[in-house]
């Protein structure tokens, strides 16, 4: 006997979930439902399977298979129109030779068929519909029988008042060959409209088979929840494929699970989940493969699809979230709420009971979402941030994404240029390095592999080689979330500063629009081998006094990315005489000079004292003035810096312009300089050391002879529709005093400043002020603070 599966219909009433899913794909227990109908044949010794298709074939063809790994053979047969139920089964009419079951793709029920065929050979019947009692029979067609099971009158979808029967048709049918004959060719032809009832009225042998176990037609998004709430409760007499780790608590391989989470089942967790600290998992709760759940987030009936990733401290209850998607810390998710795949929701966002957000969204940080999102995308935040482009590894940022931003740039470069590339030791960073040269390469830009390599490094040999401009990628790893490791793609220009707003714009709209230049007449060049960590190391030792530093055989703690640093430090430390101890700073830095912590991407430079006191960010701007007198007689100071700073840089002859706390803006003052004392670690650390070696001073001498300034910073939660309102309010409540608007909203008066800075990446505006005391500046701080609130 074969059978014929029904796989060809759209699921508009559980749309979001099948907008990118045919119905018959979507999930059951991380499972497509169809598997559970492909292994319920199998069951009852039916192993040849035609299956119909119309919508989005292809998905279900390359999920599927030709049915080998569930040990049955199936043979596809597309529609290329719409023929109806029974079009569709007159289709596969070359297949089915012998007696056949009509089964649908996208129920879930464990009917005991070899009990129907025997019913349907007992009453030597046309065809046997199998049939089931539902409470609420509006939504099927009711079907009555006599008492010996033949067929007497169809009702489809009848009204309350025509309901007679609550026995409705399962769309299981057991028919004999001879039914084809009763189907019209070529045209759309249903059976239950129009075959059966007239099989009936010829007096056919048509017959209701009742049949006791589950079915469940999955046919809204209702019905979809109860459907796994039903396996998970073990109504379903069919197997689960998960280890039962705990009564009704189901788990696949490969799952990490913290000893803090709380599970409380029934529940399913996919293969490769991740559940972080302080996670809780409630009842029926389906989480799909690769998913990952953020430190202290909450879920309870909550269904989660594949390749999602939950933030922080959310709490998601009653809801259906498709993959592919990024769930931001502290979301709530309410009852019967449905997200589309790829969509991106903000920190903070609420979204209300019953809203279904439609694929490839993108919801506001701290937005309310009180309607549905059906139309085209909203575009939030920019591509570019403060820092370059940032996202986390393998979840935004992939090799794919990576390859168009790649033929973006290579979009609006002029052809033939040269681009530098060059990343951190991380191999995923690396990968993605490889990534981008082949999209530069293909799309007709020649790049030059400076290998592993720094920031600062990677701005060094752009502008020794001459380059249009260059890319640098590195992971970063913090310690408070280390799962969470973030990309991070600077591009620079061909100076080596980070590339101006506008380029970002050119390169976000290309992106976005998905413009990109490929020619197979002309492909880039790949050039390997510069020796880029000599010639920047060179470049170094020039601009700073050897003979005095070596004479000084200074010992150093240094915390770094121990991966790469030590080796690419190794020459210059040798050829100074600096003997260099590699550790976490807090282990003290007894037995050295000073300790040093330098940022994976070799930009941040941050010192502690002899006595393991850290230096405050003023202090260290400070002595990195000092240091670099020699070298920088202009330099950039943002406008956050402390007004001491300006009167040191006049008593060491710097000319100071004050500009916006962004690094390009600050490197732009000197753009033509090889090195940035304030963005570049390395060369930053050997000018202090040769500043202190000429003056024979040791780190602390030179800090207890620094000015004192006082400073406050604080961080005050502002949502991005707020923002524009808060600015202008502090304007004109400050109309009339001494302003400076390089950046931000800086308000002079007899105590001190404030700065009012909006943060371009995420919800909230900065307060930092200096005053005569840390009271004063406290004080400030808190005041202005405390009117951002209240402007909201």
């Amino acid at each position: 006997m074969k059978a014929v599966i029904m796989a060809g219909g759209k699921g508009t009433r559980l749309r979001p979930l099948t907008t990118n899913t045919p119905k018959p794909l979507v999930p059951l227990l991380n499972r497509p439902c169809m598997e559970y109908t492909i292994e319920l044949l199998k069951r009852h010794g039916i192993t040849e399977i035609a299956v119909t298709l119309q919508y989005m074939p292809d998905a279900v063809r390359n999920t599927i298979g030709d049915g080998s790994r569930y040990g049955v053979s199936i043979v596809y047969f597309e529609e290329t129109t719409p023929l109806g139920t029974a079009g569709s089964v007159k289709n596969c009419a070359d297949f089915l030779d012998e007696r056949f079951v009509v089964i649908s793709g996208d129920t879930l029920t464990d009917v005991d068929l070899s009990a129907a065929v025997r019913f349907h050979e007992a009453k030597a019947a046309l065809a046997t519909l199998v049939l089931t009692q539902v409470e609420a029979p509006l939504e099927f067609g009711v079907v009555m029988t006599d008492e010996n099971g033949k067929i007497t009158r169809f009702l489809e979808k009848p009204a309350w008042a025509e309901v007679f029967s609550d026995t409705v048709n399962t769309g299981i049918y057991v028919c004999e060959p001879d039914v084809l004959s009763h189907i019209a060719s070529k045209r759309e032809v249903d059976f239950s409209k129009e075959v059966f009832p007239r099989l009936l009225q010829e007096q056919k042998p048509l017959y209701g088979y009742v049949a006791k176990g589950y079915w469940s037609d999955i046919g809204s998004l209702e019905v979809y929840r109860q459907a796994q709430v039903d396996l998970l409760d073990g109504k379903v007499d069919l197997p689960i494929k998960a280890e039962e780790v705990a009564p009704r608590i189901f788990m696949e391989p490969n799952v990490r699970i913290d000893s803090s989470v709380r599970l409380q089942g029934p529940l399913y967790i996919g293969e490769q989940v991740h559940l972080q600290p302080g996670v809780s998992v409630g009842p029926y709760t389906v989480l799909g493969q690769n998913a990952t759940i953020a430190a202290g987030s909450a879920l309870s009936r909550a269904i989660v699809w594949e390749n999602t990733v939950i933030g922080k401290k959310a709490e998601i209850t009653g809801a259906t979230i498709c993959r592919n998607n990024w769930i931001g810390s502290s979301v709530v998710l309410d009852e019967a709420t449905v997200v589309g795949d790829n969509c991106c929701i903000g920190s903070n966002a609420v979204v209300k009971t019953g809203v279904k957000i439609w694929p490839d969204k993108e919801i506001a940080e701290s937005a309310t979402v009180t309607e549905s999102l059906i139309y085209p995308v909203r575009q939030g935040k920019n591509l570019f941030g403060s820092y370059g482009i940032r996202g986390i590894g393998n979840v935004d940022i992939t090799p794919e994404f990576v390859s168009r931003l790649a033929a973006a740039y290579a979009y609006v470069l002029p052809a033939g240029s040269r681009i530098a590339l060059c990343a951190c030791s991380h191999p995923f960073a690396q990968l993605l390095k490889h990534s981008m040269m082949t999209s530069l390469c293909s799309s007709g830009i020649d790049t030059i592999d400076l290998g592993v390599g720094t920031a600062p490094s990677l701005r060094f040999g752009v502008r020794s080689l001459q380059g249009e401009g260059g890319i640098y990628l590195y992971m970063t790893e913090p310690q408070e979330q280390p799962e969470e490791k973030r990309i991070v793609i600077q591009f620079v220009d061909r100076q080596g500063l980070p590339v101006a707003r506008d380029m970002e714009r050119q390169i976000e709209n290309a992106f976005l629009l998905k413009t990109y230049a490929r020619n197979l007449e002309r492909l880039g060049q790949l050039d390997v081998g510069y020796p880029l960590q000599e010639a920047y190391l060179r470049g170094v030792m020039s601009a700073i006094d050897t003979e005095a530093i070596r004479s000084r055989q200074y010992v150093l703690q240094i915390e770094t990315d121990t991966r790469f640093f030590p080796g690419f430090l190794s020459p210059l430390f040798d050829a100074l005489g600096i003997r260099a101890r590699y550790g976490a700073v807090e282990e003290g830095s007894q037995g050295a000079d000073f300790a040093v912590q330098i940022s994976k991407d070799g930009e941040q430079l941050r010192l502690l004292s002899a006595t393991g006191e850290p230096l405050s960010p003023e202090q260290l701007m400070a002595i990195q003035l000092m240091a670099c007198s020699s070298q920088h007689p202009r330099i950039g100071l943002p406008v956050s810096a402390p007004v001491e700073l300006e009167r040191l840089a006049q008593l060491f002859q710097i000319e100071v312009v004050r500009t916006k706390v962004t690094p390009r803006a600050m490197m732009e003052v000197a753009a033509t300089a090889d090195f940035h004392p304030f963005h570049d670690a390395v060369y930053s650390l050997m000018q202090i050391l040769s500043f202190m070696a000429t003056r024979k001073k040791s780190l602390d001498e030179l800090l207890q002879n620094l000015p004192v300034c006082y400073m406050e910073k604080q961080i005050v939660f502002c949502p991005w529709a707020s923002k524009g309102r808060v600015m202008r309010k502090m304007l004109e409540e400050n109309k009339g005093k001494l302003l400076e608007l390089v950046d931000g909203i800086k308000v002079y008066d007899a105590n001190g400043w404030v700065l009012i800075l909006p943060d371009n990446e995420d919800s909230h505006v900065k307060v930092i002020s200096q005053g005569a005391t840390a009271k004063t500046a406290a004080r400030l701080a808190s005041s202005y603070a405390k009117r951002i609130a209240e402007y909201q």
